[in-house]
Formats: C-alpha cells, sequence, structure tokens
C-alpha cells in the first residue's frame, strides 16, 4: 500500500469511528449486551474501504467529501449487519482478533445467567440476529441523517430507497445462493451462477457506495446515467476481482500473512472460480482426486502442495488470474472515464493495492 494511501484510509478510519461512536441510535437500545453488540462491529471496523469508496466517489465528481460523511459511516454499518449474520451462518468465532458477536453475547450469557453451555450459546446466536437487525435500521437512520451535511431530503430518500430496494435483495439474495451451494451436487453449480452470487454477495454494496458518494456530489440519483455508471462499473468489477483475489492467496498465499488457514475453501466444499475450472479442465483421475481433496478435516502442507499443482498444472491457477485480470482492467477503463483529479488518483490507488495484495 502506498503511504498516500495508506494516510488517506487512516484519515477517514478515524473519521467514521468518531462519526459512528458519537452517534445516539444504540443508547436507545435495551438491554445493554444488545446495544454492545450493535455498537461492536462498527466501531471495530476494518480498513473501511466502503465508506472511503463513498467519499472519494463524491469527491471524484466534483463533490465536498464531508457532505457524504454520514452516507459513509451508513454503508459502514450496513456492512456491519452482514458480517454479524454471516459469522452466525459459518460458525466462526473470530473476527479481527476478537469473539464473534453471537460468541461474545453467549460468554455475556454464561457469565450473567449461569446457564448451560447450549443454552447461552442460542441466547449468543439470538441476540447476535437481533444485533445485526438493529444494525441495519442504524445505517438507514444514519443516512437520513445527510440531510444535516445539506443533501435535499429528496436525494437522501432515494438513496436510502436503493439500499432497501436494490441493495438489500441483491446483497441478501447472494448470501442464500452461497448458502445453497453446499446442499447441491458441487458438479451442478456452474461459473455463471458463482459470478452472480460475488456480484450480490460482495459487489452491489460497493457499487452503491461509490454511486452514493457520486450522487450527493452531482444532487441526481439516477445511477443508470454517466458519470455515476462509471464509478458503479469500477466499483463493481474491483467487488468481484476483489473476491477472486481472495479465493486465489486461500490457496497460494502465505499462511503467516492470509489471516485464515489455507484450503479453508476445499475444507468447506464451496464452489471457487478456482476449484470449479479445475473440474472443468482435470481428466476423470484428476476430478475423482480432486473430490478426495474435499471436505477433509485438516489441511496440512503436503495436501496444500498437491492441490497447488493439480491447479497450476490444469489451467485453472492460470485462468483464475486471467479473470482476476479481465476484471480489473475493466474497473480501470471505467475509472478512467471520469474526471482525473485527486480523488480518482485514490481510486486508482486502492484498485490497485486491493488487487496486488498478499492479505
Amino acid at each position: 500500500m502506498s503511504s498516500n494511501l495508506k494516510k488517506e484510509l487512516e484519515q477517514i478510519s478515524r473519521l467514521i469511528t468518531q462519526t459512528i461512536a458519537e452517534d445516539t441510535f444504540p443508547s436507545g437500545i435495551s438491554p445493554e449486551c444488545l446495544a454492545s453488540a450493535v455498537r461492536a462491529y462498527p466501531i471495530h471496523g476494518g480498513k473501511r474501504i466502503r465508506p472511503a469508496l463513498l467519499m472519494w466517489g463524491c469527491g471524484a465528481l466534483g463533490g465536498f467529501p464531508d457532505s457524504a460523511l454520514y452516507a459513509a459511516a451508513s454503508v459502514e454499518i450496513y456492512h456491519s449487519w452482514t458480517l454479524v449474520h454471516d459469522d452466525i451462518i459459518d460458525e466462526d468465532d473470530m473476527r479481527r482478533g476478537l469473539n464473534t458477536s453471537h460468541v461474545e453475547l453467549a460468554v455475556h450469557a454464561r457469565k450473567a445467567y449461569r446457564k448451560e453451555r447450549a443454552v447461552c450459546e442460542k441466547f449468543g446466536r439470538d441476540f447476535a440476529i437481533l444485533a445485526g437487525d438493529m444494525q441495519q435500521a442504524w445505517a438507514v437512520s444514519m443516512l437520513l441523517r445527510s440531510v444535516e451535511k445539506g443533501v435535499p431530503p429528496e436525494l437522501v430518500l432515494r438513496l436510502v430507497s436503493a439500499l432497501s430496494l436494490v441493495v438489500n435483495r441483491r446483497l441478501i439474495s447472494g448470501e442464500a445462493a452461497d448458502v445453497e451451494f453446499p446442499m447441491r451436487p458441487l458438479e451442478s453449480i456452474r461459473v455463471d451462477e458463482v459470478m452472480k452470487m460475488i456480484s450480490g454477495k460482495t459487489a452491489c454494496l460497493l457499487r452503491f457506495a461509490a454511486q452514493c458518494g457520486g450522487a450527493i456530489a452531482l444532487n441526481a440519483a439516477d445511477f443508470s446515467r454517466e458519470p455515476l455508471a462509471a464509478l458503479g462499473v469500477y466499483a463493481e468489477n474491483l467487488g468481484i476481482a476483489f473476491q477472486l483475489r481472495d479465493d486465489y492467496l486461500g490457496l497460494f498465499g502465505d499462511v503467516r500473512k492470509f489471516g485464515k488457514p489455507l484450503g479453508s475453501d476445499f475444507q468447506e466444499g464451496k464452489p471457487t472460480l478456482l476449484y470449479l475450472e479445475a473440474m472443468h479442465r482435470l481428466s476423470e483421475a484428476g476430478k475423482k482426486r480432486l473430490r478426495e481433496l474435499t471436505f477433509l478435516p485438516e489441511y496440512p502442507p503436503e495436501i496444500i502442495e498437491e492441490l497447488r499443482g493439480m491447479m497450476h498444472d490444469c489451467g485453472a491457477e492460470d485462468a483464475l488470474l486471467r479473470q482476476t485480470e479481465s476484471f480489473t482492467e475493466k474497473a480501470a477503463g471505467a475509472l478512467a472515464l471520469l474526471p482525473r483529479n485527486k480523488y480518482t488518483d485514490l481510486l486508482e490507488s486502492l484498485l490497485d493495492y486491493l488487487l496486488a495484495r498478499t492479505v
């Protein structure tokens, strides 16, 4: 990551953290353990990519990024509820080095109520679902506050409508597809289905973030017209390429940097593009061996090396890298349609960073 990109992201992160921390929405939530869970993910956020996309999208089209501050905080809170629910679905215990929401709430229940473990774990899941529901409402409330920054009420309502009618349906439909895939034979899942899932689950909120910022700059919410359309194409293709890069690192990354065990996609039987490309290219004997290497209880280094060799030799690795490069080029091409300024430079740097990353 370039020093300038790092500095700008850190500045946005501090601003978003402060804005979220000062908002009074969670103060009306009870009991306190639920209010605490609602605050947790938004406060302890990641790199704040979505708020950055929104504020830089605003600046790219000549707007003042500060006018998009509440909208930027809104997409971060909105992203948080998807993570809370996703962690329950995936039964994950840790996020960003801390207990996931449902695990932390179960810990609270054991201390506060001294019930048996299974009862407390159910409490944790139930309350985490409620926390996610609250975060979704909080995101809408924060977006409505954009009128305090001078954004016209009519535009704010159109942005809320887009978040609720377009993003919500696409994102949850993408998550539903991801949950449904393991119920089906892996051979029955098509590449276009996986790409549609990625577009919904990962890319659509990134697309909304960039276009929302641009809409605030232009005081116009027709996302199908230039230059908002170009911002959307940039962000959507960035999101798809980002996910494909993540799939690549899940097998070919450095275990010391990646943040989760290598081979987890194979362990869970996820129909990633890498897996589907391999199944399309391997011989019958190779397909049989790949099936044998799926759903294993653990993936020691020798199995990882065997999988890497298979993916390389059959051409699946190269196909994934070429697909990632193709989506990256589409994002860069859309960005080239926008006026050149500080913020489009930052969007370009963000694209370069996210798709060359090793973590």
